[in-house]
């Protein structure tokens, strides 16, 4: 690791942002575009203004047989984060929107999380169950007791 890359890091742990780990795996029958596509997504996060991504481990493109139902063989290409991100709520917009597969937060161990924190978390998770239901994939249904 570089000094400016470990000064950086500093920086952000004296703000208190968490360091998180995500893994992010994609599948697909094309192995270009399963390269492409995942290198594509991670440059989205790296572009998020409070997130700073400080490593990323990409593995070998592996070949799967009958990955599912109907498809005899596919390509896998798993990539390894660490990312520094500077809230709960970018936590949960990384989550939601580009959908890890695993999220392992490093550090701190425990938070003090301000009501209005979690107010922009409910939020955020409200308008992604709305989004979900007004694209007709589901959503809460609310009826009254008979």
């Amino acid at each position: 690791m570089d000094a400016e890359l470990k000064c950086r890091m500093k920086e952000l742990e004296g703000k208190k942002w968490m360091k998180v780990g995500f893994i992010f795996e994609v599948l697909g029958v094309n192995k270009e575009i399963v390269e492409k596509s995942l290198k594509e997504h991670i440059d989205k996060l790296e572009k998020i203004k409070t997130s700073f991504v400080y490593k990323k481990d990409f593995s070998k493109i592996e070949k799967v047989e009958k990955p599912m139902k109907g498809i005899e063989f596919a390509y896998s290409q798993i990539v390894e984060t660490s990312v520094m991100v500077q809230d709960l709520k970018t936590l949960m917009i990384i989550t939601i929107s580009y959908g890890p597969s695993s999220i392992e937060i490093l550090k701190p161990n425990i938070m003090n999380v301000s009501a209005g924190e979690i107010q922009d978390i409910a939020n955020l998770t409200s308008g992604v169950i709305h989004q979900i239901a007004s694209a007709g994939l589901g959503g809460i249904i609310a009826t009254p007791k008979k």
